[in-house]
């Protein structure tokens, strides 16, 4: 994890300015650097992914956060709570999260509905972001029931992408990279979902294009023969 930390504080110094409120956002992160690429294949992530997506799965990309924010309102990555993307709720997405710090349940680690990934659940809690003043369950949001993820460097904490997370009490400088992969799709609505919330899913970044390593290049190959697939529709 040393080398890890090392070498993400390298990219975010040389490829990532912050923005107004501070904050460093950097997709394509792990792409950048070949010790940081190696996490994909790494065999304490590849077969856990395998297992949880099935063959064939594929890559979604990365990214690399530096946050300012001491709370991070309730939402899930994948918002299929809005109308005509109800369907794509039972596509399997999940997201790898790696803190470069300890993080506890009130310094910022992640916080997690159980089943809130799975309707009728999932669109029941949307109110809280459709209004920012809305109080599901009757209870302030930090108070909301939930499990909080607390990690360490080193940990990996993996979520499905439609499940509603917060965090609280985070501070300047809280660091995590994401993984983010997602099954096999097997209906166009899947590649129009991963084209609507990530737009460059099907243009895999040089550095995977020229990969060796078997893993990456089978993710390569995945994602050549959808994007294939999708313009010849």
């Amino acid at each position: 994890m040393t080398a890890f930390i090392r070498v993400a504080e390298e990219v975010w110094e040389a490829d990532s300015e912050p923005d107004e409120n501070g904050e460093q956002r950097l997709a394509f992160f792990v792409e950048r650097r070949p010790l940081l690429t190696r996490l994909v294949a790494d065999e304490r992530i590849y077969p856990v992914i395998e297992a949880l997506m099935g063959p064939e799965f594929i890559w979604v990309g990365s990214e690399g956060n530096i946050s300012t924010c001491t709370e991070v309102k309730w939402h899930p990555d994948r918002k299929y709570y809005r109308s005509g993307e109800e369907q794509w709720i039972d596509y399997p997405q999940v997201k790898v999260m790696i803190y470069l710090e300890k993080v506890t349940r009130d310094t910022g680690c992640l916080r997690v509905i159980p089943g809130s990934h799975t309707m009728p659940y999932h669109k029941n809690l949307a109110v809280q972001e459709i209004d920012p003043d809305a109080r599901p369950l009757g209870l302030a949001p930090r108070d909301i029931p939930c499990v909080a993820l607390e990690s360490e460097p080193g940990d990996l904490i993996l979520f499905n992408h439609c499940i509603w997370h917060s965090s609280f009490g985070g501070g300047k400088g809280r660091r995590h990279i994401a993984l983010k992969f997602a099954a096999k799709p097997f209906a166009e609505d899947h590649l129009t979902s991963l084209e609507r919330y990530t737009p460059l899913v099907f243009k895999p970044h040089e550095s995977f294009l020229n990969s060796d390593e078997p893993r990456i290049q089978a993710l390569v190959e995945s994602l050549t023969r959808y994007a294939a697939g999708r313009i010849g529709n």
